[in-house]
């Protein structure tokens, strides 16, 4: 079971787990919930799930912590989602919230290839525009046509 493919939800509690070890040095499933906006019995599956794949380290009534594997996921995950995000809010110009939520929902749609293609993608429309002079407000009805 652990070399198989993700849900998009399994991948969601990756990410929390590692945003919330990252902010609070520990990750609890009263934490977890709270940053999903799920019930706690919904993370305590999720948990066992990941634990049995080999992701996370975790009993009841503890803490919970990524595994070497699990680390290297979730870190896969984030970075696709600020990358995703950057994209739509710098280039597309979208605001910030909305952003966030579409970024959330393709991270898990798109492949670490296609995610390193869109980020050299962003990194020429940005020296373009750079090197072009172009302004947010020129830009935007570029992109509005």
């Amino acid at each position: 079971m652990k070399n198989k493919k993700l849900t998009s939800s399994l991948e969601d509690y990756l990410e929390a787990i590692y945003i919330l070890e990252n902010k609070h040095r520990v990750a609890r499933v009263k934490d977890i919930a709270a940053h999903l906006g799920v019930q706690m019995p919904s993370v305590t599956g999720a948990l066992r799930n990941l634990r049995e794949r080999g992701l996370v380290v975790y009993e009841k009534n503890s803490y919970i912590n990524l595994t070497a594997e699990g680390l290297e996921r979730a870190e896969k995950i984030t970075g696709k989602h600020i990358l995703l995000k950057g994209f739509l809010q710098n280039i597309l110009m979208a605001d910030e919230n909305e952003a966030d939520e579409e970024a959330c929902r393709i991270e898990h749609a798109i492949s670490q290839e296609t995610a390193e293609k869109l980020e050299n993608l962003i990194t020429f429309v940005q020296d373009t525009r750079e090197s072009q002079s172009i302004s947010d407000s020129d830009w935007k009805n570029i992109l509005n046509g």
